[in-house]
């Protein structure tokens, strides 16, 4: 199990980068919600993730990874300057900066990558690239990711964290690698 949460917080760090199969968007939409099924090969491991994520355009993006029986053990929140890591079994949280990572991961990572990620239209070229291949640090890392039931418009005020309840750490100490 202690293993487990760094790779799912490292799939949370990169997801925003894989190609993904779904349906064309409306052109004009204020929140979007879906869910996913990710696959993580970390070097000669795999791992499939389900996963949730919420979306208030040009505002807040919400991801929520639920690799058992649907419990949510991490929690990713995307702002326009950051993002909030929550380790939620273990009740610790981290707050990166985007450009903490600029020169690690390629493309690098923004709030404006997030959000084209989870609501781009669905292309040829999209439609048959569902993976992405990373390097971090000595790691080998591939993404596979597949949307479905996607909503427009059908979410209310954003139900952020009450991070009082967890204790900052380092971003080390909940992604060890």
């Amino acid at each position: 199990m202690k293993r487990i949460i760094p790779i799912i917080a490292l799939l949370a760090l990169l997801l925003s980068s894989c190609g993904t199969q779904r349906q064309t968007q409306p052109h004009r939409y204020q929140t979007l919600s879906q869910k996913a099924s990710t696959t993580l090969e970390l070097d000669q491991h795999k791992y499939t993730v389900g996963c949730s994520i919420q979306m208030w355009r040009n505002e807040l993006i919400i991801l929520s990874l639920q690799p058992m029986l649907g419990i949510e053990m991490l929690r990713m929140e995307a702002t326009k300057d950051s993002v909030i890591l929550v380790d939620k079994m273990n009740r610790r949280y981290t707050v990166i900066a985007y450009d903490m990572f600029a020169n690690q991961v390629s493309p690098n990572p923004s709030f404006r990558l997030i959000q084209d990620f989870v609501s781009a239209p669905i292309t040829p070229e999209k439609e048959q690239k569902n993976q992405l291949d990373f390097s971090f640090g000595s790691h080998k890392i591939r993404i596979m990711c597949k949307f479905s039931q996607r909503e427009y418009n059908t979410l209310n005020t954003p139900k952020r964290l009450d991070l009082q309840k967890y204790k900052q750490v380092s971003l080390r100490d909940i992604l060890p690698l």
